[in-house]
């Protein structure tokens, strides 16, 4: 047999088989496109984004476009079937509470990392009585904290004004020249206004990281988890993927949220992901023990009595979520870097 009928021979096979294998455009075609959104670049709102840079999401068959928008847009959105999950799941809860045929799916985290700054003539929990505490926005996570730490600490939180400022720019200088007596601040708000020189009148009254509340996790419309539980496990398991990845990988973990973020302030982010990965959650739930004192606090806010607060399994439903962590340690699944 000559080398050129020897070569075709050989060739014949193997250009058979690339006829029918599809290409990575017929691929794509094939992946379900799906949005979820995320409330803040924070590491504890970043599972989804690992999710999608280690091609979890891919390997599940989805196409996820992740959209930015706080919990007043992600909420209406996931109630109205146009996105699929949300990172706003505080927001996700006042709804529900309010009816919303929504439920809260996993928890990242079971403790905020914020912090009460206070001007310095506030020594004690109790001078504040009478006094104006910061938030972002009412009913904030940034609010239900001080409240629940006030509560702790036997002080009605309703002795205390709340007053929303939106974003943090202008915390540091209210608290500089007295305009302000107190305020919430995340660590990693707090961490850049010290860097620039702010704060230097204000100093910590106590480290919100100590009291229990469930802080960011994910949302999705009982239309979604019940009516296509295909699709609401194929989301879920990514997204615990991501999440047990971030708690194996740190460096690796920094490097997608530095590039992601397209941020040239490391260290915030070093410091922003060491702060919340100490608050995670092992397998991305919490218990009812965690979950009561903070539904109580904002039904009570909403004007909900007692009596007929919903109970927790029409709010939260980590069923989904104990399944997959079941599954996934039972093949031994171990994220790779």
């Amino acid at each position: 047999m000559s080398r050129l009928a020897l070569m075709k021979r050989l060739i014949a096979p193997v250009a058979a088989c690339l006829l029918v294998l599809p290409s990575s455009a017929t691929v794509a075609q094939n992946l379900q496109k799906i949005t979820i959104t995320y409330a803040s670049s924070d590491a504890n709102q970043s599972g989804p984004l690992v999710a999608q840079q280690k091609g979890y999401f891919a390997a599940e068959g989805l196409e996820v476009e992740l959209q930015y928008a706080g919990g007043g847009t992600a909420t209406p959105a996931l109630m109205s079937g146009s996105i699929q999950a949300s990172g706003s799941a505080a927001s996700a809860l006042t709804a529900i509470l309010k009816g919303a045929q929504l439920r809260i799916v996993g928890i990242i985290a079971d403790s905020p990392t914020y912090s009460i700054w206070v001007s310095s003539d506030i020594k004690t929990a109790a001078d504040l009585k009478g006094k104006t505490i910061g938030v972002a926005s009412r009913g904030d996570t940034l609010e239900i904290a001080s409240r629940l730490y006030l509560q702790s600490v036997g002080i009605s939180p309703d002795s205390v004004g709340y007053q929303p400022l939106g974003q943090p720019s202008g915390i540091g200088a209210g608290l500089e020249t007295g305009a302000l007596s107190a305020a919430v601040i995340a660590a990693t708000d707090a961490e850049l206004m010290l860097d620039k020189g702010q704060l230097k009148k204000a100093h910590v009254l106590v480290d919100l990281t100590k009291y229990k509340m469930p802080y960011a996790g994910l949302a999705m419309s009982e239309k979604t988890l019940y009516g296509d539980p295909i699709l609401a496990t194929k989301i879920l398991r990514a997204v615990i993927k991501g999440f047990r990845y971030m708690k194996a990988f740190r460096p690796q973990t920094l490097a997608i949220l530095e590039q992601t973020h397209q941020t040239t302030d490391v260290g915030a982010v070093e410091k922003g992901y060491d702060l919340a990965v100490k608050a995670f959650t092992r397998d991305y739930t919490v218990s009812d023990a965690v979950i009561l004192p903070d539904l109580t606090v904002r039904a009570g806010l909403l004007g909900i009595p007692k009596d007929q607060i919903p109970p927790v399994s029409k709010i939260y439903d980590f069923t989904l979520a104990r399944r997959i962590n079941a599954e996934l340690d039972a093949s031994h699944w171990k994220p790779a870097p």
